[in-house]
């Protein structure tokens, strides 16, 4: 008796049991039929297209649509194979340094790319690989339009103080005194061969960058945007260009961005 008692309760488990799991699949069913994957273009859609942006590079030689170029010795930045340069690898090395895909220079929120004036419109959806280019993109541009990426430039027109004139890649002042506030890799020593080394003088302008990103809290109470913004570099301030003049020609170049020119 006790045997045919036992059989039956566990008819009836396995019966409920079957019941429950009909149940659940039924309504996991629903949920796939009523739902879509994420669309192609949602925001902070990241991926890993490293393959996508391992060839994309500038170009060097005058475009047809007449859209400005890097001078040859931008390769230094990105190779024409699209690998980076040794002053590419300094860049990313220091973002690396800073958190990498946790720092600023990756954030989704940052002002001026998805918002006016779009500097980069598909901002958010970018994958690590494409956001660290850009920052090489980006700094390559801003040594174009200040050096054409002549680690020996040095601006020979009128100056506040001739013993300071602005050298090097990315222009920086001659005397550590008057930049040595902007960032601790701008704390190297006076003088002109110090600003024409090409690891001071990218360091340096990346910790300026870096204190633009940072609005408000930075040294420059910026509006955290590339540009247009009260930054060191002359072009990139709003009474120039609201789109940041002929450096933000060539960053709105960058490929994965899809801004328009």
């Amino acid at each position: 008796m006790n045997k045919l008692l036992l059989t039956f309760a566990l008819l009836i488990f396995n019966h409920v049991v079957l019941a429950q799991f009909n149940v659940i699949n039924g309504t996991n069913s629903n949920i796939r039929n009523a739902t879509s994957a994420p669309r192609a273009d949602c925001h902070d859609c990241h991926t890993d297209n490293g393959h996508e942006v391992a060839s994309v590079t500038f170009a060097t030689t005058r475009q047809e649509n007449g859209r400005p170029h890097f001078n040859p010795a931008c390769r230094s930045f990105i190779n024409a194979n699209g690998s980076y340069g040794p002053w590419g690898n300094t860049i990313k090395a220091y973002i690396v340094a800073k958190g990498g895909a946790d720092s600023r220079f990756f954030s989704d929120a940052l002002p001026g790319m998805e918002s006016a004036p779009r500097t980069c419109p598909r901002w958010g959806q970018l994958s690590e690989e494409e956001k660290m280019k850009f920052w090489v993109w980006t700094m390559a541009a801003i040594a174009q339009v200040e050096s054409s990426c002549n680690t020996r430039s040095v601006n020979l027109g009128s100056v506040p103080n001739p013993s300071d004139r602005p050298r090097g890649l990315f222009q920086l002042n001659t005397l550590k005194a008057n930049r040595s506030w902007r960032g601790t890799n701008c704390k190297f020593p006076s003088g002109a061969e110090n600003v024409y080394n090409a690891d001071n003088s990218i360091k340096c302008s990346m910790d300026i960058m870096d204190e633009l990103l940072k609005g408000q809290s930075g040294e420059y109470r910026s509006n955290g945007k590339i540009f247009p913004t009260n930054s060191y570099w002359e072009k990139l301030r709003s009474n120039h260009s609201q789109n940041g003049g002929p450096i933000g020609q060539l960053v709105r170049q960058y490929p994965p961005c899809r801004a328009t020119p």
